[in-house]
């Protein structure tokens, strides 16, 4: 990028903070009219629709066509600086430690009696960052663009899209990083009683860093599953389902092969009283190259409301990870959260054990976070994987115990429109870390993060 493009990045990234405070003005006037979603094709519209009183947004964002039928604009604008001291547990004096991500997300949303077409664009950049990975920069594509219509009681969903399914443990939006995660596909879903229905199929788009240049439907990978949410009684829900996914290639500790994978999940979640719980077991079969899979996780989150602002959590997963000549026993997290364990995102959940106490404080529009992470190896004969299942640390030890992690979050919602949120995490090394890295330091990485909607 040129040197005007970065100059002009850095400022609206350290500004963005000020500018984000506009957005409260009309938040001010009516703030149960705004809703603004993470995918914003679940944005609710009723509020500006049914107004007597729009404001000059209102008649800007949305259009009404008659008959509960509209036309819709909006976008984000985000902007992250991010920091790493001993980025990779060591140090380097001639490595630039700062950088500065922002991106640009731009949708119309057209909604018409049974038929409704979606279409966002979008515009990831970074400046300052000398290893720029695929989740850091795509300079203009096409985020989402699909269309949703009925039969009979069933939405079908043909197009460009990003996901979430259930905890969004194994298919997440990728918010964290600059890139969000998309996929053509496929889908259905309709409901029946107290049960929900979603089947799905498709490929995810491969982000490449110039101007719509992501193909579709690459062939290289490709991803299906059936989704059965039931309601139990009260606020308690149970999810079945089975996820397939198949690599032409794909690489682990035991080399790279091709891969056909089935996880197959029960997911617990809901409430009761004080206390809410989100536990979730998935096993895995298939093959990779000449070998079999057998993979498995366990996790639990249960956390406790001790006061109006107040709650207590504890997170804990066990996540297979071995191999052998006959037996892959490494767990593959499929398309997870970008940021599982922190925007640091130096561990990913393939072959580790982890228990992760926190405590978070509400108060208004203030929100904050601290939280404490212990990972260990669950295999002594598999390497350390990244969020995005790459090889980030490897060596033969028999040591066990990763490193601690320590973590805080601030953040601030001025209104639906317009967020700030300070994130950083200290991580401390293990023995592990040691061992295949002599001399290892203490990691610190930090992110400011700024965020307009409309």
């Amino acid at each position: 990028m040129n040197p005007k493009m970065f100059s002009i990045n850095r400022i609206f990234s350290l500004c963005l903070i000020f500018t984000g405070m506009l957005g409260s003005v009309y938040a001010q006037e009516e703030p149960a009219k705004y809703e603004f979603s993470l995918l914003r094709q679940e944005d609710n519209l009723e509020g500006m629709l049914r107004a007597e009183d729009k404001s000059r947004y209102d008649r800007w964002k949305v259009h009404s066509l008659g008959n509960d039928q509209s036309l819709s604009f909006g976008g984000s604008i985000r902007g992250q600086y991010e920091y790493f001291d001993n980025e990779e547990f060591s140090f380097s004096p001639n490595r630039e430690n700062g950088w500065f991500l922002t991106r640009y997300l731009l949708h119309a949303d057209l909604r018409l009696k049974g038929f409704r077409f979606f279409g966002e664009l979008g515009s990831s950049l970074v400046t300052g960052k000398e290893d720029v990975t695929p989740v850091d920069r795509d300079e203009l594509y096409v985020n989402q663009l699909f269309v949703r219509f009925k039969v009979k009681n069933a939405t079908v969903d043909i197009g460009r899209e990003n996901l979430k399914l259930g905890s969004r443990r194994l298919l997440d939006p990728r918010e964290g990083p600059n890139v969000r995660q998309a996929f053509d596909h496929v889908s259905v879903r309709w409901e029946s009683g107290e049960r929900g229905y979603y089947i799905f199929g498709g490929s995810p788009v491969v982000p490449r860093e110039g101007i719509f240049d992501n193909e579709a439907f690459d062939e290289e990978e490709w991803l299906w599953g059936a989704y059965v949410t039931k309601l139990l009684a009260g606020d308690m829900n149970l999810d079945v389902y089975y996820l397939g996914t198949h690599y032409e290639a794909i690489t682990y500790g035991l080399g790279t092969a091709e891969e056909l994978r089935h996880s197959i999940g029960v997911r617990s979640w809901g409430k009761k009283g004080a206390w809410q719980y989100d536990n979730e077991t998935v096993l895995q079969l298939g093959s990779f190259g000449e070998s079999n899979i057998f993979a498995w996780t366990v996790s639990f989150n249960v956390k406790n409301q001790v006061a109006r602002s107040h709650q207590l959590g504890l997170k804990t997963e066990l996540i297979s990870g071995t191999t052998s000549e006959n037996t892959l026993g490494t767990f593959n997290p499929l398309y997870p959260r970008g940021a599982y364990f922190g925007r640091v995102a130096r561990f990913g959940p393939a072959n580790l054990i982890d228990i992760h106490p926190y405590w978070t404080f509400r108060k208004g529009k203030f929100m904050m976070e601290i939280d404490y992470d212990v990972f260990w190896r669950f295999s002594t004969d598999d390497v350390i994987y990244g969020p995005p299942l790459n090889i980030v640390l490897e060596g033969t030890s028999d040591q066990r115990f990763i490193a601690q992690q320590i973590g805080t979050i601030f953040n601030y919602e001025f209104s639906p429109f317009a967020m700030l949120e300070l994130e950083t995490n200290f991580i401390f090394p293990g023995e592990y870390i040691r061992e295949v890295r002599p001399g290892a330091r203490n990691l610190l990485h930090l992110v400011v993060t700024g965020e307009l909607r409309f």
